[in-house]
């Protein structure tokens, strides 16, 4: 599993994350493929994905669906996906288990980031989706600011304080490119290239 970091703000969101992910060859033997898991959805959203490969490819075809639909509104995108990814859940997995068996509770894990500037109390918005092994299989939460995928309660006891002292963006993602290279130095499953990502009421761009 690679490492995610979301951080949602009255100005806006930052979205971070490195680009290792694991796969199993034919053989079972354990590599490494570079990806980015932060996908655009619309001029407003980001999806992020981490864990399995399949679950990136899941991600990048509901990019392409929210695209043929013109979904822009992130309620909206937020129950597209929950329909999109119950919908496609099952295939993942059967496409998964053809390399080798895996287990379900552990394979899919999606961060839907969305910015509502119509929205003035609270137009970040940040929405986890994941997989579960009883129906039904797809689930949300929505998290009310800061949250990260493998949890580091440490970093998100610190962004929490930026945020209680509004912090700008930069700073927040400054923070957080300063959290990736370390845990990249501790933990051998992530890994660069880095990508961060803020969303405000101006859409989504590079930082």
């Amino acid at each position: 599993m690679g490492q995610l970091i979301a951080c949602a703000t009255s100005e806006g969101i930052l979205l971070a994350s490195d680009s290792r992910t694991e796969f199993f060859a034919p053989g079972g033997e354990e590599k490494f493929l570079t990806i980015n898991r932060l996908i655009p959805v619309g001029s407003h959203a980001v999806l992020a994905s981490a864990g399995a490969e399949e679950g990136h490819e899941l991600c990048r075809d509901f990019a392409a669906f929210v695209k043929d639909e013109g979904l822009k509104d992130i309620d909206a995108l937020k129950d597209a996906a929950m329909s999109f990814f119950t919908g496609r859940y099952d295939e993942a997995m059967r496409k998964m288990c053809e390399k080798l068996p895996v287990d379900p509770l552990h394979n899919m894990y999606l961060v839907l980031a969305g910015f509502a500037a119509d929205q003035k109390e609270h137009p970040a918005r940040l929405f986890i989706i994941w997989n579960r092994p009883q129906p039904p299989k797809i689930e949300f939460n929505q998290v009310t600011n800061i949250f990260t995928l493998p949890r580091r309660m440490g970093l998100e006891f610190k962004l929490s304080q930026m945020v209680a002292k509004k912090a700008p963006l930069a700073e927040i993602a400054g923070a957080a490119k300063a959290a990736m290279e370390k845990l990249a130095g501790q933990d051998a499953y992530i890994g660069p290239p880095f990508h961060f990502l803020t969303i405000t009421a101006a859409g989504v761009k590079e930082v």
